[in-house]
C-alpha cells in the first residue's frame, strides 16, 4: 500500500491529536457510554495501526473483516475488536477465538459454525438485527429463537446486540424513528446494545445505548444534514497537500484541459497543481471546487487529470513553482469537496489515504 505515494508530490497530513479530540468529543456526546472507534478500510484512509495505537483511551475498535482485526492484534492492540462483517469460514471463527476478537453474528451460517466449534473459550459476540438497513442482520421475528440458540452454546461469552441506522444523517427522518421504535418493541433491554453510529451519536438521543460506534465523525467530517449551520466541534484529521508545477498566463477565450470544458472568460493566470485522480482526488466535480493557496480559496477550472488539476490564481502576483496547495483540510473541508464532487467524505478520505504519502503529527496518547 502507498508504494507509489512516496515518489509523488501529494501527501496526506494525519493529525492524531485531532482524532483523539474527536473521540473525546463524541464520547461525551454519546452520554459517556462506551465508544467504539471504527478503523475499517485502513481507518478511512488514515492508517488503522497508527490510529489505533494513538487511541489508547478507546473502549473498543471495529473493523469490517477478520484480517483487519488480526493485524491490529499483531500490532499489540489489546482492546475489544468487533468484526462487523462477521467471520466467513470456520477457520476465521477459530482465528477470532484464538485472538479474542468479537465477531458480529448476523446469519444462520454463524450459528451453525459456533455450535460446531469445539471450544469457544468464552469469546464474546454481537448479534445484529436488521431494523431497516436491508443488508446484514437477522429479521426481528427471529430474535427470540436466535438468542435462545446462542444462550444454549457452552463456552460462549457475553452476547451483545446491535443494529445499523440507515438514515440517521437526516435529522427529520421518520425512518430512523421507526428503526429505534422497532428496537424498543423487542423488549431486549437486559442486553447491552450498540445502535448509534456517528450520526446517531450526534443527532438521535434515542439511539444512545450502552455502546455507540463512530466512524466518519472520528476523522472530523460531520455526517448530519445540518452540518453547515451546526458547526460542531469536530476537527479534520486529514489535510491533503500538494504544490504548484507551473503558473501560466492565458488570454480570454483560451481553453483549459481535456475536452475543452473550460474557456477563460477573461485574461487569467492558471496554476497547475501536482494532484489528480491517481492520487485519489475526485475526477468528477462541479464548478464550485476550490483549493487553498496562502489562505485564499482558488477555483478549480477544467477537468481533473490523472496527475494534475488546474486552478485560477489570477488574484496572486508572485506565485511560483513549488508553492504549497491545500486540496482539503480545515479550508476547504473534505465535506465541501465531497459536495462539489457529488459524493461523500468517506469515499474521498479512503481514496486519498490509499494513494498518497502519509505524514503523522500529534504524537501518541501517552
Amino acid at each position: 500500500m502507498n508504494r507509489y505515494g512516496a515518489n509523488r508530490h501529494p501527501r496526506a497530513i494525519i493529525d492524531l491529536e485531532a482524532i483523539r479530540h474527536n473521540y473525546r468529543y463524541l464520547k461525551n456526546a454519546a452520554g459517556g457510554n462506551r465508544l467504539i472507534a471504527v478503523v475499517k478500510a485502513d481507518a478511512y484512509g488514515h492508517g488503522a495501526g497508527e490510529v489505533a495505537q494513538a487511541l489508547a483511551e478507546a473502549d473498543a475498535f471495529a473493523v469490517a473483516a477478520v484480517g483487519e482485526a488480526l493485524d491490529l492484534r499483531r500490532l499489540g492492540i489489546g482492546q475489544k475488536i468487533l468484526v462487523m462483517g462477521g467471520f466467513t469460514s470456520a477457520a476465521e471463527l477459530d482465528a477470532c477465538i484464538a485472538a479474542g476478537i468479537d465477531p458480529v453474528v448476523h446469519h444462520r451460517f454463524h450459528l451453525d459454525c459456533l455450535e460446531a466449534s469445539g471450544d469457544l473459550r468464552n469469546m464474546d459476540c454481537w448479534v445484529k438485527f436488521d431494523t431497516g438497513m436491508g443488508r446484514l442482520g437477522f429479521a426481528l421475528d427471529e430474535a427470540t429463537a436466535v438468542l435462545e440458540r446462542l444462550q444454549s452454546m457452552p463456552g460462549l461469552g457475553e452476547i451483545r446486540l446491535m443494529t445499523h441506522l440507515a438514515s440517521a444523517d437526516m435529522l427529520d427522518s421518520d425512518f430512523t424513528r421507526r428503526q429505534i421504535e422497532r428496537i424498543r418493541s423487542l423488549a431486549l433491554d437486559s442486553y447491552e446494545w450498540g445502535i448509534a453510529n456517528s450520526a446517531g451519536i450526534l443527532g438521535w438521543p434515542g439511539a444512545r445505548r450502552q455502546w455507540a460506534r463512530t466512524g466518519i465523525a472520528l476523522y472530523g467530517a460531520d455526517p448530519l444534514s445540518d452540518r453547515e449551520s451546526a458547526k460542531r466541534q469536530l476537527l479534520p484529521a486529514m489535510t491533503m497537500k500538494s504544490l504548484l508545477l507551473a503558473v501560466n498566463v492565458h488570454r480570454s477565450g483560451d481553453v483549459i484541459g481535456y475536452a475543452n470544458t473550460y474557456t477563460c472568460p477573461r485574461d487569467m493566470k492558471i496554476g497547475i497543481v501536482a494532484t489528480g485522480y491517481a492520487d485519489g482526488y475526485p475526477r468528477h466535480k462541479i464548478d464550485t471546487a476550490r483549493v487553498g493557496i496562502r489562505d485564499r480559496l482558488c477555483d478549480v477550472v477544467g477537468r481533473v487529470s490523472m496527475d494534475m488539476l488546474t486552478v485560477d490564481v489570477s488574484a496572486f502576483d508572485d506565485l511560483d513553482v513549488g508553492e504549497e496547495v491545500i486540496l482539503f483540510g480545515v479550508s476547504p473541508h473534505v465535506s465541501d469537496l465531497a459536495d462539489c464532487s457529488e459524493t461523500i467524505a468517506y469515499e474521498i478520505l479512503c481514496n486519498v489515504g490509499a494513494h498518497v504519502r502519509r505524514e503523522y503529527v500529534g504524537g501518541s496518547s501517552s
